[in-house]
């Protein structure tokens, strides 16, 4: 842990060797203390990756081990074997086939993930958890998912369409990821992996695991895969820096039976994209996770869980003028957020009761800018500084219980009922529920019914951003709230699975972008209107044959607002396509295809966000008992889609990156 720490506060990182070295080397220091002192874990969170996938176990929906089409709600998984049916490198890529999400690029080479039609510039309207732990940039409200986020950590992907705030609170708005990170493994295990690709990428990670201690360590350097040709937000045409790197160290140890220990670090360095032409702009991310989990007893004499945890978000965003590469603005967005949640079961007859109590801080730590040159006026004498947020060393407190009832009522027919509480230091109190109801007449029909609500409170940024050249005043906005309604229908047998669910959505007090009264500036507002969003999603899953696995998904959404009118850049259509054949029983060879419909657009720029058909290729075996491949071709016909619009407001940049041809492989030593 003296490492670890070391390594945060100096602010620098291994290269490659070194990285996948010193993970190594600090899992064998925790090996080393903690031998010996764990046994082995019978309890379902622990059983081996194969064990997991035969039970077919759903947990975010409801806290508890549930079959996943007994799951209340919409809910899909993915393991890290479907990471290579899907022939995907990244988190965000995976989820572009869940239905009903629409993933586009953001200028910041963040990608924005909307779940049926929820659209906002930023990812603050999902809820993301790793491990149980949430995780945000507190100033934007947003998560990535991207190459910041190695898939080689990971060993199941949860995913919940539709409000949680009654389980999880504020900004479980749109649905839930919930990234469950590998398991201990019962025997010693390396996997040393590697990856080649276009655009300069290279990749190295590896990964030490044994029954109480796991030691991660990976490095990752490209250039951003864009097109020489795109453009500024202001329509012109820019060319601008595009190498960055990712790394990442995570440590987990289990010193004793139930208790789980873990700490995880990334860095990350990426450019700024669809800025001025006038400047080259980048972004720096430093994030530190400290968290422990505690579990004891069973269901049936009563369990509770106990979990901690502590962040840092570092972030700076800096620009440089093109011509000198002086210095020209700079900003940092350094934030803490901690918390501390309990959460007791018990099975009391047909009745599994979960209660649970939790606190959680967010705290800005430093959020001061300075600007030295300005696009429109050149340089500035004197240079411009300030602050990013009114109320600089600002925190907010939030407390919540909640109440949960899992009710049996009969063999065929099961009753979710939830409900919660937050109270928050900056905003009002909000109380969010929740009712489900799921039917499986036999073992291959399932209907179920879910009505909840939810809300999403306001970022920093939303509710502190100061205003330049203006005295207005902003109000501080309310938290956006949404109602649900939801029906779906899942028929599986042993050669096909059907998925069909149809939704609608009441969504009150949208907080978008406005002008300042002077027109000097702009500041984020309530709308007073109710969007009404509807649709319907389908997921099909087929064997024909043997050795030939289809799988094909499609989703609608329409919104209605009278005050609002249509929503620009979303797709009302959405889909994916993905045919698998196994060539032999070690070596499989796929093809996937994701489509979006034609996207609205007000930005006034010709290049408008047509619809697309986006086709990848790619192929996964053993060369041998220790050693397997993967490889994909990206955009297989080098396809140029995007809209130019700008993050300003509320545009939003959709583009899509050019062919990338990549391999990798994984070395698993035998011990």
């Amino acid at each position: 842990m003296g490492l670890f720490l070391h390594y945060r506060v100096s602010k620098s990182f291994p290269k490659p060797a070194v990285a996948c070295f010193l993970a190594l080397c600090v899992g064998s220091v925790i090996e080393s203390v903690a031998a010996e002192q764990a046994s082995s874990d019978t309890e379902l969170a622990e059983m081996s990756l194969q064990e997991l996938l035969a039970v077919d176990v759903f947990t975010a929906a409801n806290l508890l081990p549930t079959q996943t089409s007994k799951a209340p709600g919409t809910v899909y998984q993915f393991t890290e074997k479907d990471f290579k049916r899907f022939g995907v490198r990244r988190l965000d890529d995976l989820l572009q086939f869940v239905p009903g999400m629409q993933v586009n690029q953001y200028r910041k080479r963040h990608r924005t993930i909307w779940a049926r039609g929820l659209l906002d510039r930023y990812n603050d309207k999902l809820l993301l958890l790793v491990d149980g732990v949430r995780q945000q940039h507190l100033y934007y409200g947003h998560f990535a998912l991207g190459d910041n986020f190695p898939l080689e950590r990971i060993e199941k992907v949860e995913v919940i369409m539709g409000p949680a705030s009654s389980l999880y609170g504020a900004n479980a708005f749109g649905g839930i990821i919930s990234v469950t990170t590998k398991a201990f493994s019962d025997q010693p295990r390396l996997d040393i992996s590697m990856e080649l690709g276009d655009n300069q990428r290279r990749k190295v990670s590896a990964l030490y695991n044994r029954d109480n201690v796991q030691a991660f360590g990976s490095y990752l350097e490209q250039d951003a895969p864009f097109r020489d040709d795109r453009k500024s937000f202001i329509g012109n045409d820019v060319l601008q820096p595009l190498d960055e790197d990712y790394q990442s160290i995570s440590i987990k140890a289990r010193p004793i039976e139930g208790l789980t220990l873990k700490a995880d670090y990334s860095k990350s360095e990426t450019p700024f994209l669809f800025i001025p032409p006038t400047q080259d702009a980048f972004v720096e991310e430093e994030f530190l996770s400290l968290s422990a989990h505690f579990t004891s007893g069973d269901l049936d004499s009563g369990k509770y869980e106990l979990l901690a945890y502590y962040q840092d978000d570092d972030g700076r965003e800096f620009e440089k003028e093109q011509v000198t590469q002086s210095l020209g603005y700079e900003e940092f967005q350094d934030a803490t957020m901690m918390g501390i949640s309990l959460t007791g079961f018990k099975k009391i007859n047909s009745h599994t009761l979960a209660l649970g109590t939790s606190w959680n801080r967010e705290e800005a730590d430093h959020t001061n800018f300075q600007r030295w040159f300005s696009f429109s006026s050149g340089f500035l004498t004197p240079p411009v500084t300030g602050d990013l947020l009114r109320e600089p060393d600002i925190s907010n407190d939030n407390y919540a219980v909640f109440v949960q009832d899992v009710w049996e009522i009969n063999p065929v027919l099961t009753a979710t009922l939830g409900a919660r509480y937050d109270q928050f230091d900056q905003f009002d109190n909000y109380g969010n529920y929740r009712g489900a109801l799921v039917y499986s007449s036999d073992i291959k029909h399932t209907w179920k019914l879910l009505y909840g609500t939810a809300i999403r409170t306001p970022s920093f940024r939303e509710y502190l951003k100061v205003l330049e050249g203006t005295s207005f005043q902003a109000p501080v906005p309310d938290a956006e709230s949404i109602e649900s309604l939801e029906f779906s229908y899942i028929y599986k047998d042993a050669v096909k699975s059907i998925n069909v669910t149809v939704f609608k959505n009441n969504f009150d007090d949208f907080i978008r972008e406005v002008p300042t009264p002077d027109n000097a500036d702009e500041y984020f507002a309530n709308s007073s209107a109710t969007l009404r969003l509807q649709g319907a999603e389908v997921l099909l899953g087929i064997q024909p044959v043997e050795r030939v696995h289809l799988r094909l998904s499609a989703s609608y959404v329409d919104s209605d607002s009278r005050e609002l009118g249509s929503l620009p850049y979303i797709a009302n259509w959405t889909g994916s396509f993905k045919a698998e054949y196994e060539i032999t029983a070690s070596h499989r060879l796929g093809l996937s295809v994701i489509y979006n419909s034609h996207k609205d657009d007000n930005n006034g720029i010709d290049d408008d966000a047509e619809n697309f058909a986006i086709t990848n290729l790619y192929g996964s075996g053993e060369i041998s008992p220790s050693l397997s491949y993967r490889f994909g071709i990206d955009n297989l016909f080098d396809d140029k889609e995007f809209d130019p619009a700008a993050d300003f407001g509320g545009q939003h940049n959709t583009e899509r990156s050019e062919r990338e041809v990549w391999v990798g492989l994984t070395w698993t030593p035998s011990f």
